[in-house]
């Protein structure tokens, strides 16, 4: 398989996009994030009765828990409810882990707004997160309806804002006024990271309860209506006001779904029942015997209908099952109550924040169904490749299978990438990369524009950084036929950019990210600089390439000594020398790239493939890829960046690697790479966490 045959660089750009789904399962000295859930939806499954199992916090222990939800200090005699964790069908739910949650939110602003339903799991997850995070310094402040839970030491907030219609109530003179068609309030919302959406709860309030006298539609003033309609108005409004006011280029928008109640035991087939008191275990199975509430399929199609994406935290079903899980006669009011609306903390809620980790895990953007499950007006994300290892497989041929993009509709590919001048055979285009355990998702170029939207990619590097970067310009030309895009240069940095999704993939030519100065003496390789890594800063994700050069030898050397702290040196190991200039680089991302704002990525060693009779030169470049699996962990391993090795995914890379010149690096004959297919494998590495 040719070196730039679409199939390989493309299988190369496809493990870049897989690593924008979290799958790798060797992370260099960070925090281990939970496994990945892929191909299974979440909200599909049961509860599973675990007597090992223990909450995810104690509420003795958590100092700030309303008295309403602490159904255990309020007096409720059994445990068994603390013992059932939900089990989606297909998968297991990776558990919460606190530390991670704040890493990936790290510097961002979290606010949930609705009512008490919000309030239940604002409560679920600040306590997680205290118990998760027992040194950290953390404040809990109230003014007016937001109270607001700060976690200094990451910058993160997670606020709640009481707000029980999302439409505006209004003092008038003839009362308190519903609005249907208005959220002045909204104003409040603006400004943050993440917002989670709730409301329905009130809306079926009558009496005493009902905290409106009129409700207004248009000019219409009504003393009642259908609730239904009027919830479906009112949410209608909320998401007209999301379309027109939140940006989701910098803004995630949840909603987090109808929490059910539990008053009518004929829904669970126990007739003439009117509370939940007494109830210790959920419904068995995975089905409520009444189907889901009315207000769900509202939900499901407002949210259909709206222009912004809006994820939808699905908790209906499984919340249905689980009528042993509110505060029943043990909330605030006492023997005397009888809450089934609300739920005992710790309980379901923690289940809603698990599942809202995870969806910030896998990055999960599609709409479920709170009827069905099934996706609602999204567009298909690719599926998920959970707990496989992506870089371990075989590559297999398939007749039927076609390249991503044809390199004669590529305007901007160079020549030397592209081998229908030169190779008379097509077999190298059929050859699909296959991992061991799992199939690879085919590369969405409008999932990832969607995923990339205003951000900045910059791959940093030698020519295979330039294999790499042309392939996935190529493959989103081909995915984008109708986007309006740039392509420019400026010294060593060419600029593709997409202006309808304000995306930016860049490339920097760097051969050895150390810095190369011209001296007196002549060019000096200087092992502990990097000058030029200034260039690096302001982009949300970074692909670092090096290796190729550092074994250059005569013409090719592009240096003529080596300089090491206060030593020059005319030569030195190159393995020796390579090791201190990425530890060098290591440094650099560790002193000078935030991770919060910014995806450091190193595209690992490609390595050479050359026939018999290969020079002096080519031999030991040959010798030294053979180690690479050495040295691709040496100095980074200080490094907290995660790592990508598509090198282990390669079929036949080039060699061509001169600045300036790609194909001028060897004499001789060589097996050259096209534009694709290889790095367009790289780039379909799932990742998510975009």
């Amino acid at each position: 398989m040719g070196l730039g045959s679409p199939s390989f660089v493309s299988s190369f750009v496809l493990a870049l996009a897989l690593v924008l789904c979290p799958c790798l399962n060797r992370a260099i000295n960070a925090i281990v994030a939970p496994q990945e859930v892929g191909g299974c939806e979440l909200f599909q499954g049961s509860w599973v009765y675990d007597d090992s199992y223990r909450p995810l916090y104690n509420t003795a222990a958590c100092p700030f828990i309303e008295t309403e939800f602490d159904c255990q200090k309020n007096g409720r005699p059994d445990h068994l409810y603390l013992r059932y964790k939900w089990k989606p069908s297909a998968c297991e739910l990776p558990r919460f882990s606190g530390e991670d949650f704040v890493r990936r939110m790290r510097g961002k602003k979290i606010l949930f707004v609705g009512d008490s339903l919000s309030l239940n799991q604002w409560q679920s997850l600040t306590c997680m997160l205290h118990a998760s995070l027992t040194r950290s310094n953390y404040t809990v402040t109230r003014t007016g309806d937001v109270s607001t839970f700060d976690i200094h030491d990451y910058g993160v907030s997670v606020v709640l804002s009481r707000n029980a219609f999302l439409v505006d109530v209004v003092k008038e003179n003839i009362g308190r006024v519903l609005k249907l068609d208005s959220i002045v309030n909204g104003n409040a919302w603006k400004g943050y990271d993440m917002l989670i959406f709730n409301t329905w709860h009130w809306w079926l309030h009558r009496g005493r309860k009902q905290p409106w006298d009129y409700i207004q539609q248009g000019e219409t003033i009504h003393k009642d209506m259908d609730r239904l309609v009027a919830f479906k108005e009112g949410l209608t409004t909320w998401s007209k006001w999301v379309d027109s006011n939140i940006d989701p280029t910098t803004t995630t928008v949840i909603f987090q779904g109808i929490s059910p109640t539990h008053y009518n035991g004929k829904e669970w087939n126990e007739s003439g029942t009117t509370t939940c008191d007494g109830q210790t275990k959920p419904i068995s199975g995975s089905e409520y015997p009444a189907g889901p509430p009315p207000p769900a399929a509202i939900v499901s199609e407002v949210l259909s209908k709206m222009a912004t994406e809006v994820t939808l935290l699905d908790i209906t079903k499984l919340s249905q099952l689980r009528k042993d899980g509110h505060p029943s006669a043990f909330g605030s009011e006492g023997r005397g109550g009888n809450d089934c609306s609300h739920w005992c903390l710790a309980g379901v809620p923690d289940t809603w924040n698990q599942l809202l980790y995870t969806t910030l895990v896998n990055g999960v953007d599609q709409i479920s169904s709170g009827a069905s499950g099934q996706a609602i007006d999204a567009k298909v994300a690719p599926q998920e490749v959970s707990s496989c290892d992506v870089f371990q497989g075989s590559w297999v041929f398939n007749d039927s299978y076609r390249p991503l993009y044809g390199t004669v509709a590529c305007p901007f590919i160079d020549t030397e990438f592209d081998c229908k001048n030169r190779r008379p055979d097509h077999l190298d285009l059929r050859y699909q990369w296959k991992p061991s355990a799992c199939e690879l998702p085919r590369f969405s170029g409008e999932d990832f524009v969607g995923r990339m939207r205003g951000k900045k990619i910059l791959f940093v590097g030698d020519s295979w950084s330039f294999n790499q970067w042309q392939s996935l310009i190529c493959m989103l030309h081909a995915s984008l036929p109708g986007s309006n895009y740039d392509l420019t240069r400026t010294g060593n940095v060419s600029t593709f950019y997409i202006h309808d999704n304000g995306v930016s993939v860049g490339l920097s030519r760097n051969s050895l990210l150390v810095d190369l100065v011209k001296e007196k003496i002549g060019r000096g390789l200087k092992l502990d600089s990097i000058v030029n890594g200034d260039a690096w800063k302001g982009y949300d994700m970074l692909i670092f390439n090096t290796w190729h050069w550092w074994v250059h030898t005569g013409k090719q050397q592009p240096w003529d000594y080596v300089q090491q702290g206060e030593t020059v040196r005319k030569d030195m190991d190159r393995l020796v020398a390579f090791k201190e200039g990425l530890t060098t680089w290591s440094k650099r991302v560790d002193s000078n790239i935030d991770p919060a704002t910014t995806t450091v990525i190193f595209q690992g060693i490609s390595p050479p493939h050359y026939k018999e009779g290969i020079t002096q030169q080519q031999e030991k470049e040959k010798k030294c890829s053979s180690n690479s699996s050495s040295f691709t962990d040496l100095s980074i391993a200080s490094s907290p960046s995660r790592i990508i090795r598509p090198g282990s995914a390669l079929a036949s890379p080039p060699s061509a690697d001169q600045p300036g010149s790609i194909d001028a690096a060897f004499p001789g004959e060589l097996v050259r790479q096209q534009a694709w297919p290889l790095p367009d494998v790289w780039l379909q590495s799932p990742d998510r966490n975009m």
